[in-house]
């Protein structure tokens, strides 16, 4: 384990000792290792951790665009700090390599993982953030992720609307979005569908499109706008 906790140090660039080096051990293991070994996982880690990433996200966000209004600033911390974003993240550095899962999750595909590697980033963050305070945290997390922020506000990077509701409703109603086909009409080859998006059977929106994957991107669209507007 201590060969994990400075192989993390590394891959963050970190070279200053840690008081408090027990916060990464815990913030690489999963509930389902955890739960077989007696240990604790970084399930508590991940809540403050995913506070920290939106903090710095916002803060860097607002700082290199002046001009784009509240809105817009909110669809960038969105995609940024989505679970796919942070999952490529902590592959990409390495991280990902070196969480500690159950049995129960050894042969789980990478696919599958996704979710564990984002929170397994975001309580990383986390135990950085409670061994070497805030400035370093926020160096760490803004230089990881100033490539992404920069893609999304160019429009590089698609913004996924549905994703960003569903995670969205998770966090704020405990629920996810449900899709309701509302019409289907035009020949076979050139269908335009229309769907609407409800959340806890409450209207939200709805979605016109010449695919089904369109006209829910569309709709969760107007969904996602509206909420974040409140």
């Amino acid at each position: 384990m201590e060969t994990n906790v400075e192989e993390i140090l590394k891959i963050l660039k970190i070279e200053r000792m840690m008081p408090f080096p027990e916060y990464f051990r815990c913030a690489i293991t999963h509930s389902s290792y955890a739960n077989e070994n007696g240990t604790e996982s970084y399930e508590r880690l991940e809540f403050l951790g995913d506070a920290m990433v939106g903090l710095v996200i916002a803060h860097k966000t607002f700082e290199l665009f002046k001009n784009i209004r509240e809105g817009e600033l909110a669809k960038i911390k969105a995609v940024v700090g989505s679970e796919k974003v942070l999952a490529d993240i902590s592959k990409k550095i390495g991280l990902a390599n070196l969480i500690l899962v159950g049995k129960s999750l050894s042969l789980a595909s990478g696919d599958e993982l996704d979710s564990i590697y984002a929170d397994t980033f975001e309580s990383t963050i986390a135990a950085v953030f409670l061994n070497f305070g805030f400035e370093i945290t926020e160096n760490i997390v803004s230089n990881l992720l100033a490539e992404k922020i920069m893609d999304v506000a160019q429009k590089k990077l698609f913004f996924d609307y549905k994703t960003a509701l569903q995670e969205y409703t998770q966090n704020k109603f405990a629920t996810l979005p449900e899709y309701i086909l509302i019409e289907e009409s035009g020949p076979a080859h050139k269908k335009n569908y229309i769907f609407e998006v409800r959340i806890n059977g409450e209207f939200y929106g709805h979605g016109k499109g010449k695919s089904k994957k369109e006209a829910e991107q569309l709709a969760a669209k107007m969904a996602y706008e509206r909420l974040i507007a409140k």
